[in-house]
């Protein structure tokens, strides 16, 4: 199966909060957090991540799915509103002359900064977030809290040869000794954590990642915060996330 990519290296942007201050009074979560189950397997979609590097558009889509799966009536995006948002952000033609190689040469990714404060500004087949925030993926009980607490860390991966290998072998992402070098980079977002790693949706179904893997292969990491999802924590754990210091910062962004 073909299988695309589409992420730019990591870009910083001034727009990116920090999670860590929001999570200092968190516990570990439970041994298991599995968030994906609201939405049926056969709805996922691929969201034309087969064909064109839109990966970081594409798991926007999953993301507001799964959100509003869990925070009232599932939406479920239209393919070409998702592909529209990619050209806009990435400037991507579906109908650009194909180089010497048969390839769009205007299908080139965007940077998952460049999505986010798209989404945040513009919107996605016409959803908004609030703003997003780093997360420590290196420090597993942070990245758990996060998934706990927001439902979703989107993840940005260096993919390795060996993990689509994986992905077509139905097989979870896990480290090799010869990973056969990395074919680019990839945007996942985590909906599931237990003891032998992380769960994520890609290419229109959920795959595996085991906790070597995680570590190895990251590269950025985020939550976000939309109003439905901040009502649904609010009323879940008031004494567990920090809301004053989240609200103290999402008032600074808009000031």
């Amino acid at each position: 199966m073909p299988l695309m990519l589409g992420r730019k290296p990591k870009k910083f942007s001034p727009k990116t909060l920090t999670a860590t201050r929001w999570l200092s009074n968190v516990p570990p979560p439970p041994g298991r957090i599995w968030r994906e189950w609201k939405v049926p397997a056969n709805a996922w979609g691929a969201y034309g991540n087969l064909t064109i590097g839109d990966c970081t558009l594409a798991s926007k889509a999953h993301t507001m799915m799964m959100m509003t799966a869990h925070t009232g009536t599932m939406f479920i995006p239209e393919e070409a509103d998702i592909i529209a948002a990619y050209s806009a952000i990435s400037g991507y033609d579906p109908n650009a002359t194909p180089d010497a190689n048969g390839n769009n040469p205007t299908d080139t990714g965007c940077a998952m900064t460049d999505v986010l404060n798209y989404w945040q500004t513009t919107g996605i087949a016409g959803h908004k977030i609030l703003a997003w925030a780093a997360v420590n993926w290196m420090n597993p009980v942070q990245l758990a809290q996060s998934l706990y607490i927001f439902g979703c860390v989107d993840v940005g991966v260096n993919l390795p040869n060996s993990a689509m290998d994986q992905t077509n072998a139905g097989k979870a992402w896990d480290v090799v000794p010869d990973d056969g070098g990395i074919a680019g980079g990839h945007d996942v977002p985590i909906y599931g954590e237990g003891s032998l790693g992380n769960s994520c949706v890609t290419w229109g179904a959920r795959q595996e990642i085991t906790n070597a893997w995680v570590q190895k292969y990251i590269e950025e990491a985020y939550v976000v915060i939309t109003e439905d999802w901040l009502n649904h924590v609010s009323g879940l754990a008031p004494n567990m996330l920090d809301l004053d210091a989240l609200n103290a910062d999402l008032a600074a962004l808009r000031a």
